[in-house]
């Protein structure tokens, strides 16, 4: 159990902050959400009938719809939490199961409908759930309808990423397993960007970003995450809603705007305890300093105070946001992505790999804290794609993964095990026989971390699957939180609506 410290209470919109003083919780995106603070837990929530309850959270435009997000120290299933509804008399409504819409490993996205509309909400977990929580935030609201009636496809965007960016190793939609987008207001000519911060733990960014979009569409009906890009602790963008269209990130100031949002944050008080550094790495600024100039160079839009600025420098906005230490940065991302690129080391003669002023070595597409290697030259990160690898302190270097089988299918980890197709390793994923990031060719078909063993290729057409809790179940069948694909085990929906459904995993359900 951790030990209790006082958290502020703070308010959010679109995932920023702004400070209110009270040691209770703290509101998220709007007045009907919030950011739990884990550590307050039993001081702030009544026990009662062995559960431990929530504060009511109101809604100004009323509650139909619970949804929460919920980061696990360890990778896990989502743990027990009801919610229920709160009517304007003060009388409340059944407690209703919050069930898991999405989960991977740590992270997990779930909703509870509450049947009726109300004027908010509460949440209830089992006092034991507090010490497993990394972070949670949770909303009470009426879902709105998406733009368009666009399948659920994973992967699917409305169009690909603009080819002036392509050459800047974005991660695009595609390569994370985005969901397909929903949207289908268009926006004119960009003139202007928001700086945000998601107000979530940083650690695993990528993976951060699928739960923040499945958070977005799952709970509120969004058709899209908000954001147009989102900057990892690590440096990596990944391109959010497709840039034509508009987002949803700053109120009243969305049309023509460009959302862009740090995964992390960045108040230096009351951010979620596991939530990384309080104040982004250089790293960080330098990518996000990167994607402002092109952007700029792409749309023609000037790079001063008033087109470059956080969200809570918009008029009629009552939040913090992007937090004051990354806000206290905006000046230099604004004056990097107006200068020219600083002088690249000089490569080395190998033709591949790149040598660090400090001693490290470095595989073509490897990075260092600013620069990677390309083909033996140093160029600006992201010149030559996604990073392979990276090391930012220059002494030690960094090799991308180990070289695939020549069989097209299988990769040999350098430990000797053996990973199928789709079948992931701590940081890497075995794509048709070529080690990639995790998540470039999908879900994890399996995960084996420690490289010795390695989880073999995958299993025939409409094979069922092993759970390891002892059941099987049939193709399409799914647990609490999983779907069998074929064989595999993937996210709830992934093969399409489930055969049959049984949660324990110890029982499954057949053909």
């Amino acid at each position: 159990m951790r030990t209790p410290s006082r958290l502020a209470l703070l308010l959010l919109l679109g995932g920023c902050v702004t400070q209110l003083g009270a040691p209770v919780e703290r509101h998220s995106h709007d007045d009907s959400e919030r950011i739990v603070a884990v550590d307050e837990v039993p001081t702030v929530w009544d026990e009662s009938d062995e559960w431990l309850v929530s504060p009511t959270l109101e809604s100004s435009e009323g509650a139909s719809r619970v949804g929460v997000l919920v980061t696990l120290l360890e990778a896990g299933p989502l743990p027990e939490l009801e919610a229920r509804v709160v009517r304007a008399d003060g009388t409340t409504g059944a407690w209703s199961a919050v069930e898991e819409t999405w989960g991977e490993e740590e992270v997990h996205v779930a909703i509870a409908d509450l049947g009726e509309v109300g004027t908010g909400a509460q949440l209830r977990m089992r006092p034991e759930t507090q010490a497993m929580l990394d972070s949670l935030q949770w909303n009470a609201v009426i879902p709105e309808i998406a733009d368009t009636g666009a399948d659920d496809g994973v992967g699917s965007t409305a169009s690909a990423l603009r080819s002036e960016l392509s050459g800047m190793g974005i991660v695009t939609r595609s390569a994370w397993g985005a969901r397909a987008t929903r949207c289908s207001s268009r926006n004119g000519t960009m003139n202007r960007m928001a700086i945000h911060h998601t107000v979530t733990p940083s650690a695993n960014p990528e993976r951060q970003v699928r739960g923040i979009q499945r958070y977005h569409m799952d709970s509120r009906g969004w058709c899209d995450v908000g954001y147009h890009f989102l900057v990892g602790i690590d440096g990596t963008v990944y391109e959010g809603r497709p840039l034509h269209l508009v987002g949803a990130h700053v109120g009243g100031h969305n049309t023509n705007n460009i959302g862009i949002s740090f995964v992390g944050c960045f108040t230096g008080s009351g951010c979620p305890s596991g939530s990384g550094p309080s104040r982004p790495p250089e790293v960080m600024i330098d990518a996000a300093a990167r994607l402002v100039g092109k952007l700029s160079t792409l749309f023609g839009i000037p790079i001063n105070g008033s087109t470059v600025k956080g969200h809570r420098d918009h008029s009629g906005q009552s939040t913090g946001c992007p937090g004051d230490f990354l806000h206290s940065r905006l000046g230099d991302i604004r004056s990097r992505a107006s200068s020219s690129p600083a002088p690249t080391p000089t490569p080395s003669p190998g033709g591949g790999a790149c040598t660090h002023s400090y001693g490290g070595t470095y595989a073509d597409t490897a990075c260092s804290a600013g620069y990677q290697c390309c083909d033996g030259a140093w160029r600006t990160r992201g010149a030559c794609g996604s990073c392979a690898c990276v090391e930012t302190t220059g002494e030690t270097g960094c090799s991308p993964a180990p070289a695939p089988t020549p069989d097209g299918a299988s990769c040999n980890h350098t430990y000797g095990g053996t990973y199928g197709d789709g079948a992931c390793s701590t940081g890497y994923q075995c794509c048709d026989g070529t080690w990639r990031t995790r998540g470039a060719c999908g879900g994890c078909t399996c995960v084996e971390g420690s490289g010795e063993v390695g989880c073999g290729g995958g299993p025939p057409a409409g094979a069922s699957c092993a759970h390891s809790y002892g059941g099987t179940y049939a193709n399409t069948a799914c647990s609490a939180g999983y779907q069998c694909c074929d064989g595999r085990w993937g996210t709830r929906g992934s093969c399409g609506s489930c055969y049959c459904v049984e949660e324990t995993g110890s029982t499954g359900c057949g053909i």
